[in-house]
């Protein structure tokens, strides 16, 4: 068997489009799942059970099912009575499905935190929102660096299933490259390899982060 990898090199501006597609998708989900699971986490803990019952189903219901599931019912499934773009659909579902388990993390550590610090907050005059917001929740939100960035980790890797609904990501690219030159095992390690790179990144990315805030916990 020989290998040729002239087509990948080719193909090359075709592929960096889809990096740069992966990555705003990665960026864009990163954000929306974290400051939204964050907001189920203290509303679900800190609200009546009226209000946090149905979110902890929305976190049962993302958690329990695939996450190609969940992308073909919002593009397929809404799509018979409202047409959205296939590039929202990606970032919505993808971002629903880990807001789901970013949520499960900061209620964890939300709980963590001791319930003597909000009592004794309260005594020094604060109010129930600015304890929560000055107190309680910058103390989860460190404690919960470690588990959320192994889950961003995992989210860029799963940016690849967004192809399965047409999403112009990197293996979305790479297969039109693929069925151009019918050269699948070069494209396929040259993809391999670049998403190792962009997990290196974000992995020290992770570990500067963490010992940027190991005094504060």
């Amino acid at each position: 068997m020989e290998f040729d990898f002239s087509p990948v090199i080719t193909y090359a501006p075709t592929l960096m489009k889809g990096v740069g597609v992966t990555f705003l998708i990665a960026l864009v989900v990163a954000i929306f799942s974290i400051v939204g699971g964050l907001l189920v986490a203290v509303i679900s803990i800190f609200t009546n059970k009226v209000v946090s019952w149905p979110l902890r189903f929305f976190i049962w219901l993302f958690m329990t099912t695939p996450l190609l599931l969940q992308l073909y019912f919002l593009y397929f499934g809404l799509g018979e009575w409202i047409l959205i773009p296939a590039l929202m659909v990606g970032v919505l579902g993808l971002g629903f499905h880990y807001m789901a388990y970013n949520a499960d993390i900061f209620i964890a550590t939300i709980r963590s935190v001791s319930g003597g610090q909000y009592e004794a907050s309260r005594s020094l005059g604060f109010g129930h929102l600015r304890t929560i917001y000055y107190i309680i929740v910058p103390q989860a939100f460190i404690r919960s660096v470690p588990q959320i960035g192994n889950n961003m980790i995992l989210m860029v890797k799963d940016t690849s299933v967004l192809s399965a609904i047409g999403v112009a990501e990197l293996v979305y690219a790479s297969q039109y490259a693929i069925s151009v030159s019918f050269r699948p095992f070069e494209f396929f390690i040259v993809i391999a390899v670049i998403y190792y790179i962009l997990n290196l990144f974000m992995e020290y990315g992770q570990a500067r982060f963490e010992r940027m805030t190991a005094d504060r916990r």
